[in-house]
Protein backbone atom coordinates (compact mmCIF):
# COMPACT_ATOMS: atom_id res chain seq x y z
CA UNK A 1 0.00 0.00 0.00
CA UNK A 2 1.44 3.52 -1.14
CA UNK A 3 1.36 5.70 2.01
CA UNK A 4 0.32 9.45 0.83
CA UNK A 5 1.40 12.55 2.37
CA UNK A 6 -0.72 15.71 1.77
CA UNK A 7 1.71 18.81 2.09
CA UNK A 8 -1.14 21.94 2.79
CA UNK A 9 -0.16 25.08 1.92
CA UNK A 10 -3.68 27.12 3.31
CA UNK A 11 -2.87 30.32 5.23
CA UNK A 12 -5.64 29.44 7.18
CA UNK A 13 -7.49 26.36 6.79
CA UNK A 14 -9.67 27.09 9.59
CA UNK A 15 -11.87 29.58 7.17
CA UNK A 16 -11.19 27.67 3.92
CA UNK A 17 -14.29 26.41 2.40
CA UNK A 18 -12.89 24.38 -0.70
CA UNK A 19 -9.55 23.10 0.74
CA UNK A 20 -11.26 22.17 4.33
CA UNK A 21 -13.44 20.32 2.14
CA UNK A 22 -11.31 18.68 -0.30
CA UNK A 23 -9.13 17.26 3.01
CA UNK A 24 -12.73 16.58 4.69
CA UNK A 25 -13.15 13.97 1.78
CA UNK A 26 -9.75 12.09 2.45
CA UNK A 27 -8.42 12.91 5.83
CA UNK A 28 -9.82 9.49 7.46
CA UNK A 29 -8.45 7.38 4.81
CA UNK A 30 -5.62 5.20 6.46
CA UNK A 31 -3.07 5.57 4.23
CA UNK A 32 -3.06 9.37 4.14
CA UNK A 33 -1.54 11.95 6.42
CA UNK A 34 -2.37 15.12 6.20
CA UNK A 35 0.42 17.73 7.05
CA UNK A 36 -0.82 21.37 7.37
CA UNK A 37 2.09 23.37 6.87
CA UNK A 38 0.77 27.13 8.29
CA UNK A 39 -0.35 25.39 11.35
CA UNK A 40 3.12 23.69 11.94
CA UNK A 41 4.87 26.61 10.93
CA UNK A 42 3.48 29.94 11.63
CA UNK A 43 6.67 31.55 11.75
CA UNK A 44 7.91 30.23 8.47
CA UNK A 45 10.97 28.92 10.24
CA UNK A 46 10.80 25.30 8.22
CA UNK A 47 12.22 22.70 9.85
CA UNK A 48 13.94 20.98 7.11
CA UNK A 49 15.01 17.91 8.62
CA UNK A 50 11.80 16.75 10.03
CA UNK A 51 10.21 18.11 6.31
CA UNK A 52 12.55 15.16 4.78
CA UNK A 53 12.28 12.73 6.75
CA UNK A 54 8.32 12.94 6.41
CA UNK A 55 8.87 13.00 2.47
CA UNK A 56 10.91 10.06 3.32
CA UNK A 57 8.59 7.63 4.91
CA UNK A 58 5.91 8.61 1.93
CA UNK A 59 5.31 7.12 -1.27
CA UNK A 60 2.82 9.77 -2.99
CA UNK A 61 3.93 13.69 -2.19
CA UNK A 62 0.22 15.75 -2.60
CA UNK A 63 1.25 19.87 -2.72
CA UNK A 64 -2.59 21.29 -2.29
CA UNK A 65 -2.97 25.00 -1.68
CA UNK A 66 -5.08 28.11 -3.18
CA UNK A 67 -3.61 29.64 -6.15
CA UNK A 68 -2.30 33.03 -5.17
CA UNK A 69 -1.24 35.28 -7.86
CA UNK A 70 -0.75 32.55 -10.02
CA UNK A 71 1.49 30.77 -7.55
CA UNK A 72 1.60 29.30 -4.67
CA UNK A 73 1.59 30.51 -1.22
CA UNK A 74 5.06 32.07 0.67
CA UNK A 75 4.70 29.37 3.38
CA UNK A 76 4.85 26.77 0.25
CA UNK A 77 7.47 28.82 -1.06
CA UNK A 78 9.66 29.06 2.03
CA UNK A 79 8.90 24.95 2.10
CA UNK A 80 10.44 24.47 -1.32
CA UNK A 81 13.63 26.12 -0.55
CA UNK A 82 14.07 24.66 2.70
CA UNK A 83 13.65 21.42 1.86
CA UNK A 84 14.16 20.30 -1.50
CA UNK A 85 17.95 21.04 -1.25
CA UNK A 86 20.44 20.60 -3.62
CA UNK A 87 21.99 16.90 -3.10
CA UNK A 88 18.83 15.43 -1.64
CA UNK A 89 16.41 16.55 -4.00
CA UNK A 90 17.60 17.85 -6.89
CA UNK A 91 21.37 17.67 -8.87
CA UNK A 92 22.79 18.41 -11.52
CA UNK A 93 25.47 15.54 -12.29
CA UNK A 94 22.20 12.74 -13.16
CA UNK A 95 22.70 10.93 -9.96
CA UNK A 96 19.13 9.09 -8.03
CA UNK A 97 18.23 12.07 -5.29
CA UNK A 98 15.83 11.09 -2.41
CA UNK A 99 12.80 12.36 -4.07
CA UNK A 100 13.22 10.15 -7.61
CA UNK A 101 10.44 8.05 -8.50
CA UNK A 102 7.86 8.98 -5.75
CA UNK A 103 4.86 10.41 -7.29
CA UNK A 104 4.12 13.98 -6.76
CA UNK A 105 0.79 15.36 -7.70
CA UNK A 106 -0.17 19.59 -7.17
CA UNK A 107 -3.98 19.93 -5.82
CA UNK A 108 -5.14 23.45 -6.80
CA UNK A 109 -8.11 25.19 -5.70
CA UNK A 110 -8.09 28.38 -8.13
CA UNK A 111 -10.58 31.64 -7.81
CA UNK A 112 -10.92 32.02 -11.27
CA UNK A 113 -13.34 29.80 -13.60
CA UNK A 114 -12.10 27.72 -16.16
CA UNK A 115 -12.99 29.66 -18.73
CA UNK A 116 -10.52 32.79 -17.56
CA UNK A 117 -7.98 30.15 -17.62
CA UNK A 118 -7.91 29.77 -21.28
CA UNK A 119 -5.54 31.70 -24.46
CA UNK A 120 -8.68 33.80 -25.13
CA UNK A 121 -9.91 34.04 -21.09
CA UNK A 122 -9.28 36.90 -18.75
CA UNK A 123 -5.83 35.42 -17.52
CA UNK A 124 -5.07 34.81 -20.95
CA UNK A 125 -3.20 31.17 -20.12
CA UNK A 126 -4.18 28.31 -18.62
CA UNK A 127 -3.63 26.64 -14.93
CA UNK A 128 -1.31 24.41 -16.19
CA UNK A 129 0.88 26.87 -18.20
CA UNK A 130 0.54 28.79 -14.87
CA UNK A 131 1.29 25.92 -12.95
CA UNK A 132 4.29 25.49 -15.13
CA UNK A 133 7.19 26.40 -12.38
CA UNK A 134 5.44 22.89 -10.31
CA UNK A 135 5.96 20.97 -13.23
CA UNK A 136 9.10 22.10 -13.36
CA UNK A 137 10.43 21.79 -9.62
CA UNK A 138 8.81 18.10 -9.61
CA UNK A 139 10.77 17.48 -12.83
CA UNK A 140 13.88 18.40 -11.41
CA UNK A 141 13.12 16.34 -8.04
CA UNK A 142 12.89 13.37 -10.17
CA UNK A 143 9.09 12.82 -8.84
CA UNK A 144 7.12 10.48 -11.39
CA UNK A 145 4.14 13.76 -11.83
CA UNK A 146 0.70 12.66 -11.39
CA UNK A 147 -1.95 15.28 -13.03
CA UNK A 148 -2.99 18.37 -11.45
CA UNK A 149 -5.96 17.92 -9.55
CA UNK A 150 -7.89 21.59 -9.80
CA UNK A 151 -11.36 22.56 -8.59
CA UNK A 152 -11.77 26.22 -10.30
CA UNK A 153 -14.36 29.03 -9.11
CA UNK A 154 -13.78 29.17 -5.38
CA UNK A 155 -14.03 33.47 -5.80
CA UNK A 156 -17.33 33.20 -7.50
CA UNK A 157 -19.32 30.16 -4.97
CA UNK A 158 -18.81 27.24 -6.35
CA UNK A 159 -21.91 25.43 -6.12
CA UNK A 160 -22.10 23.14 -3.53
CA UNK A 161 -23.04 20.18 -5.18
CA UNK A 162 -19.85 20.84 -7.26
CA UNK A 163 -17.49 20.97 -3.87
CA UNK A 164 -19.06 17.48 -2.91
CA UNK A 165 -18.40 16.01 -6.65
CA UNK A 166 -14.70 17.35 -6.04
CA UNK A 167 -14.38 15.65 -2.76
CA UNK A 168 -15.30 12.55 -4.48
CA UNK A 169 -12.89 12.72 -7.17
CA UNK A 170 -10.29 13.94 -4.99
CA UNK A 171 -10.83 11.02 -2.50
CA UNK A 172 -11.45 8.30 -5.52
CA UNK A 173 -7.81 9.05 -6.80
CA UNK A 174 -5.54 9.29 -3.04
CA UNK A 175 -7.70 5.76 -2.81
CA UNK A 176 -6.08 4.51 -6.00
CA UNK A 177 -2.86 5.08 -4.29
CA UNK A 178 -3.73 2.08 -1.68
Amino acid sequence: MSKVLILVGHPDLSRSKHNAALLDGVKDLDHVTVHDLYATYPDFAVDGDAERDLIAQHDVIVFQHPVYWYNTTPLFKQWQDTVLTYGWAFNYEGRRSRTAGKKGMVVVTIGGTQDHYTCEGLVGRTAEELLNNWDSTLRLCQFDIQPVFKLYGTDFGVPHEDVVTAGKQYRALLTSFS
